[in-house]
């Protein structure tokens, strides 16, 4: 990316994004008093209060709804803008300060009040929130990189254009309803999550930039998943086993999500061909490795991740191009 205003407010933005997330790791020591309800099972939330209360879930709810209207807003203006690769507009700018504020609010709610939006929602909500964006993600590249193994797709026209127009609303929504679903505690898995999510707020915040079209950068927030889920699993396992790393289902989230990566992601950069077969190699290696560890009648678990990717990928494919239909005939 070339020198410019837009890249100097984009590195500005990661330099926050740093500060917020060590905030964040500076203040938890004051949250180790708040008591959590005993772990349940897989799809137990432990980051909530055993006892919430009218005040505290008015605290979370009323702080997502005014990020997310506000963001929505702007989002909604972005739509109407023609890109602008080398400047920022005044849309780009209250993007970056509503973002900016909303973390600002939700650390400091998180330590007055605590709960996020998880307490009165299913934890699986927030995650497939992300999983659709990424579906959507893999769709909306899939011309220009392919959808495996860089053979590219083309879709419909009219399917393309009705995605490309209205995925901003739905990303935006998925990234500000998972900010406020967590509060901003610093276990280093929801640390890496916050994050994760600062970065991904940047790049709604730089629609019609050069930033926000760079196939670099998206394959940096898809591949950095990766890292995310098996880092959850991880957290809570250590928790499980006393501090013991052991093999389970964070290798399944390692390897599907590298897999994307590996057969997917990669085809977005230019690489020697010497290259792209070293990330063959590796992948395979550490597949062999993690599965020998844990088991390897357990490596089909290797797909689990990728099929429902790919999978949401060509079902998406459908209901857009249905979607562009209706709308030509409601148009005629």
């Amino acid at each position: 990316m070339k020198k410019n205003p837009t890249t100097a407010a984009f590195y500005a933005s990661i330099g926050g994004a740093i500060l917020f997330t060590a905030l964040i790791a500076l203040l938890d020591p004051l949250l180790d008093s708040v008591p959590h309800p005993a772990d349940q099972g897989s799809w137990w939330y432990f980051w909530r209060l055993v006892e919430p209360n009218a005040w505290t879930r008015a605290a979370a709810w009323t702080g997502y709804a005014l990020h997310q209207i506000a963001l929505w807003i702007v989002v909604i203006l972005m739509m109407k803008e023609k890109p602008h690769p080398g400047k920022l507009s005044r849309l780009n700018v209250a993007a970056i300060a509503i973002n900016g504020l909303f973390i600002a609010l939700h650390i400091l709610q998180t330590h007055l009040t605590y709960d996020g939006i998880a307490q009165d929602v299913p934890v699986w909500t927030s995650q497939w929130s992300v999983i659709v964006m990424l579906v959507i993600i893999l769709y909306q590249l899939a011309p220009s990189r392919g959808l495996v193994l860089g053979k590219k797709i083309t879709w419909k026209p009219e399917a393309a254009r009705w995605s490309g127009k209205w995925h901003g609303l739905y990303i935006s929504w998925a990234l500000v309803y998972t900010f406020w679903f967590h509060p901003a505690e610093g276990d280093f898995g929801l640390l890496f999550g916050f994050f994760y999510m600062f970065l991904l707020l940047i790049q709604v915040s730089f629609a019609n930039t050069e930033i926000h079209f760079s196939k670099g950068w998206v394959v940096v927030l898809e591949s950095m998943v990766g890292l995310h889920g098996p880092a959850i699993a991880i957290q809570k396992l250590l928790v499980e086993t006393g501090g013991k790393l052991v093999p389970d289902s964070w290798i399944m989230f390692a390897t599907g999500f590298l897999f994307m990566f590996v057969f997917t992601g990669q085809f977005a950069l230019k690489l020697p061909r010497w290259a792209r077969g070293a990330i063959f190699v590796g992948y395979a290696a550490l597949c062999v490795g993690l599965f020998g560890w844990w088991g390897l009648g357990k490596s089909y678990m290797i797909l689990f991740i990728p099929a429902a990717l790919y999978g949401g990928a060509l079902a998406l494919a459908g209901v857009a191009r249905i979607a562009a239909g209706v709308r030509r005939k409601l148009a005629a």
